[in-house]
């Protein structure tokens, strides 16, 4: 579900004490566009699920990756995407690395 390392690494690379900052950046930038997209998943685009894959990705939200990788490709090819998947996926990553992030459910 969670890539420790990458989130480690990124902490490492960033300094503890701008770690937070920037979680809470890409962790509200997620919540923002997911929120959007559910709101009408039918216009839900490649684009979308490419961001939210990039941001989950400098995380280490492993599970939230494949499921953008899956949306984005069923948006290239066509067919609806889970924007749920990608949610639920979000959600279970909030809550496993919540611990590791002061303060993260005051803003998400």
């Amino acid at each position: 579900m969670i890539d420790w390392t990458r989130l480690n690494d990124l902490r490492n690379d960033i300094g503890a004490a701008d770690f937070t900052d920037v979680a809470h950046l890409f962790m509200t930038e997620m919540r923002d566009r997911l929120v959007s997209m559910a709101a009408d998943p039918t216009a839900a685009t490649a684009e979308d699920f490419h961001f939210l894959r990039g941001s989950a990705a400098n995380l280490g939200l492993s599970d939230m990756v494949a499921a953008c990788n899956a949306g984005e490709a069923a948006c290239r090819a066509g067919m609806p995407p889970d924007v749920a998947a990608v949610a639920d996926a979000f959600a279970a990553a909030m809550i496993a690395i919540a611990t590791e992030i002061p303060g993260l459910g005051n803003s998400v």
